[in-house]
């Protein structure tokens, strides 16, 4: 009989102590996650900075540009259903501003940058949906969302200036396809 009382005590033991384990990770979890969410939320900055005057109006008049800038530099509450959020209207954001890119930025520089642009947010959106955040990934991804907006000032600037540069005589008939089979003289052809 004594036996039996220890042995069940023994086991008692052993279950209670494998129970408080078991909830001790999960409080430490809780609250690494609460301040990882603190330190992403301190690092949620962004500047959208154009300096050039006419990229500046032109900027203005796309309706999508300035919604996605909203969205960018509007910092969420620091939770993490905030942040989500965010991430899922930057999604929407960047998912709609190649549809309607200004005539004069239409062009494939401007599409890659755009397409990286949205890559990093939907990775942002991605990473932020997991369980265990990882703010390291989480704050290169901010970092890099942040250098591809100013990847596309740039190439906005960029485009501005080739256009103020003159264009010598004779320089656009030198630009436009030349179609070799007009101008192709019937002497070169090969005859048989």
């Amino acid at each position: 009989m004594k036996y039996i009382l220890m042995i069940l005590l023994l086991v008692t033991v052993t279950i209670s102590c494998k129970k408080e384990v078991i909830t001790t990770p999960n409080v430490t979890t809780k609250i690494s996650q609460d301040s990882m969410v603190k330190t992403i939320h301190e690092k949620w900055k962004f500047t959208v900075v154009v300096n050039n005057p006419t990229i500046s109006s032109k900027l203005n008049n796309w309706e999508d540009w300035r919604n996605y800038v909203n969205e960018l530099t509007i910092t969420p509450s620091a939770s993490k259903a905030n942040l989500i959020r965010r991430a899922n209207a930057l999604v929407e954001k960047t998912a709609v501003l190649k549809s309607n890119i200004p005539e004069l930025y239409n062009k494939p520089e401007t599409k890659a940058r755009l397409t990286l642009l949205e890559t990093h947010v939907q990775n942002l959106d991605m990473q932020l949906e997991l369980v265990p955040l990882n703010s390291k990934e989480i704050i290169l991804l901010l970092a890099n969302i942040q250098k591809s907006t100013n990847s596309l000032i740039n190439q906005f600037n960029e485009f501005e200036v080739k256009l103020k540069i003159p264009k010598e005589v004779g320089e656009d008939k030198l630009i436009q396809p030349i179609d070799t089979i007009k101008r192709a003289t019937l002497n070169a052809l090969p005859t048989e």
